[in-house]
């Protein structure tokens, strides 16, 4: 039951975060790059904390916690694969993104292809973005606060948008990285009052992994319907490449830091947090499947818990942390908008000879129509009552994998041509359809491993194979064109001077060593719990 002390603190977090999202804006949107790239101002930790503040949303603390409570502790690796995507991040992609002077991610792909895959992958990242990043959160989170709290869905998602759409189209990225830092800092805070209390009720870590070691199985059979091993362990090659590594409102967060080294710094942070994310997205999970067995639906996990042990006052910061998952993944995907609709589609078709303050202008309208539109949508999808929001979650695998291998070829081989790309980005839409609807049903001995993660891998393989066989039966991009382009060992170390200005304690490769030996030494442990230990479990790979 939530109190008026709870709605206190609640509103006093609001009334700051819209604060910092004007006072941080002040006399900085004059040009693109202030607009845009926060003026490449950002530090480290600013960077780090808004790329975990843009990724969290409702969907993990409803959705990943419901499948923590159903399935259990395999969907971390939703969150400690990253130390593979975050590792290619940092030494493959950024130093390209960085000292191409990009803005956007399409913007690459006509540098290293041609305009037609730039246009191709900023359209389709629009409507993606709208409607699965921005309409269904907002659904979601009102569905969320209604369950825990009590509070009108249409209200939630009204005063969403109200508050989204305040700071970030006023202030641009910079309004909308310091706001998601503070945003990190309140969700962390807020999920952890959930984990702490709900351990604290059942005896701890330890005992709820005696309790209930089925729970924290990692490896499954390859067959498993659900999270077979393979695809498991396989998905960030497609998915996690594209939603880490050419994925606007991620990488953005990073093209507006102040160096490179605070850029790649930033991404080494975010993984350390990575790293104790399932302590708020996959423990409180398990702990509701020990404490309240049987609900009829799995989502309602998390608000159990907050209902049922929060104590009043803490529910106040439980539901601003929620507010805050909300909060800046909406604000981060609708900057990304804004910023792709204006420098993708709008400056090279109508604004090459506009000023820099017309393109802020068109930034900031066009930020605000497609608020709107995204608020339209998840009030019409509430009145349909439509189950969108488990619907939606194969959208990604669709267009992740072709754009993944897209990237990584783009970046990886000098002999990868722009039709080869273009073909992969049109042709491999209806070849997952194919894919999905026909082959794996339909073939034998395929339909034992008919699902979307084995699926998504099928697809990237396919589209790596299609991008190699056309580029060879096409003519070789012209050497100019992909200068300063293509990966080498020596593009993937700092500039001399950022080098030299951060040795010792500040060594970005001592602490990306770190992150990587301590993701290490959690995976050894989960699957010697899984194997060996008190937690053997039986399994048929």
């Amino acid at each position: 039951m939530i109190h008026l002390q709870d709605f206190i603190i609640f509103g006093c977090y609001l009334a700051l975060n819209i604060l910092l999202g004007l006072w941080v804006a002040r006399h900085r949107t004059a040009s693109t790059k202030d607009y845009f790239l926060g003026g490449e101002r950002l530090p480290w930790y600013a960077v780090g904390g808004s790329i975990i503040a843009a990724n969290i949303s409702t969907e993990h603390f409803i959705g990943t916690i419901g499948v923590a409570y159903a399935v259990g502790f395999v969907v971390a690796q939703w969150e400690w694969g990253n130390w593979f995507t975050f590792t290619a991040l940092i030494w493959v992609f950024l130093p390209y993104y960085l000292r191409g002077g990009l803005y956007t991610m399409p913007e690459f792909l006509e540098r290293r292809y041609n305009p037609a895959c730039r246009y191709l992958f900023a359209i389709c990242s629009l409507v993606l973005w709208i409607i699965a990043q921005m309409s269904v959160i907002m659904l979601a989170g009102g569905k969320a606060l209604q369950g825990m709290f009590g509070i009108n869905e249409t209200a939630t998602i009204i005063c969403l948008a109200i508050l989204a759409g305040s700071y970030t189209i006023y202030g641009g990225l910079v309004s909308v990285a310091w706001t998601d830092f503070l945003q990190f800092i309140v969700m962390m805070l807020g999920g952890l009052i959930v984990t702490v209390i709900g351990l604290h009720r059942v005896g701890g870590l330890d005992e709820l992994m005696h309790f209930a070691p089925e729970k924290f199985k990692i490896i499954y059979p390859i067959t498993d319907k659900d999270y077979p091993w393979f695809g498991v362990w396989s998905i960030f090659i497609s998915i996690g490449i594209w939603y880490n590594c050419t994925n606007q409102f991620i990488v953005q967060r990073c093209l507006g830091a102040r160096s490179e080294w605070d850029a790649r710094m930033g991404v080494v942070f975010a993984g350390f947090m990575k790293i104790l994310l399932p302590l708020l997205v996959v423990i409180p999970g398990i702990v509701a499947f020990k404490l309240f067995p049987g609900l009829p639906d799995q989502d309602q996990a998390f608000p159990t818990l907050v209902r049922e042990l929060v104590p009043a006052g803490l529910s106040g910061v439980v539901m601003a942390g929620l507010f805050s998952g909300m909060l800046s993944h909406i604000s981060s995907v609708l900057n990304s908008c804004s910023t792709v609709f204006t420098m993708d589609l709008y400056k090279p078709w109508l604004g090459r000879r506009r000023s820099e303050a017309h393109l802020v202008w068109v930034g900031r309208i066009s930020g605000a129509v497609i608020l709107l539109i995204a608020t339209l949508l998840a009030l019409w999808f509430t009145r349909r009552k439509l189950g969108v929001f488990v619907l939606i979650q194969n959208i990604g695998a669709w267009v992740a994998a072709p754009i993944a291998a897209v990237f990584l070829l783009g970046v990886l081989w000098k002999r990868a041509t722009a039709t080869a790309a273009t073909a992969v980005l049109i042709l491999a839409f209806p070849y997952t359809a194919l894919l999905e609807f026909y082959l794996f049903k339909e073939i034998s001995w395929l339909r034992p491993f008919d699902n979307w993660l084995n699926r998504t891998f099928l697809v990237w393989a396919s589209s790596m194979i299609a991008m190699v066989v056309i580029s060879w039966l096409t003519k070789p991009p012209v050497p100019e064109n992909i200068k300063g382009i293509i990966w080498s060992w020596k593009m993937a170390a700092l500039p001399e001077a950022e080098h030299e200005r951060n040795r010792g304690l500040r060594s970005l490769f001592l602490w990306w060593a770190l992150f990587v030996g301590l993701m290490a030494a959690l995976y050894a442990y989960v699957i010697w719990f899984q194997f060996w230990g008190p937690g053997k479990t039986v399994s048929h790979l």
